[in-house]
């Protein structure tokens, strides 16, 4: 659906025409990633677009070994991927079931990738042509106050589609 959309341009409010067919937003279960989240179901029904919630489980790195020391490892590793994809599928699964308990009319999906965040979120909005990805600025990654924003900022400067941060 076709809206307008009020744009800030040096000190300037503009008024443009704005067609949104497809939403991203990612969560990884903080704070940030819920606002981004609230804001996404908000923007997505003002301009009858679809929305996918996105999670990425970082997991598949801690079972990746090399398979001559395979059958030296404990099962330990294998328990701990374990965990952390349940973990993944639980944030993934608590936000789906938020945005249809607040916007029941909207159309949700979800999906659950593996992989290094920044790289899994810019794969999906080109593979699957969003017109908007939704992030929160901040999220809750290895190395929080170290490289704040690194994902968002990676996203934001790879992909051709609009990325809001929200905050």
């Amino acid at each position: 659906m076709q809206k307008s959309l009020w744009l800030r341009k040096s000190n300037t409010w503009i008024e443009a025409d704005y067609l949104v067919k497809k939403v991203l937003v990612a969560v990884d279960g903080s704070e940030n990633s819920y606002r981004a989240l609230d804001f996404s179901l908000e923007f997505t029904e003002k301009f009858g677009a679809e929305l996918t919630i996105m999670n990425v489980s970082e997991s598949s790195g801690v079972v990746s070994v090399p398979p001559e020391i395979a059958p030296y490892t404990n099962d330990n590793m294998v328990v701990v991927a374990r965990d952390l994809r349940k973990f993944h599928e639980e944030v993934l699964n608590k936000a789906t079931i938020h945005a249809k308990k607040i916007k029941p009319n909207v159309s949700i999906s979800a999906i659950l990738k593996e992989g290094n965040p920044a790289s899994a979120i810019i794969e999906a909005a080109n593979e699957g042509n969003f017109d908007v990805v939704v992030l929160g600025h901040r999220g809750i990654g290895k190395f929080k106050g170290i490289f704040v924003g690194s994902i968002s900022e990676k996203v934001t400067r790879s992909l051709s589609c609009t990325v809001i941060l929200v905050r």
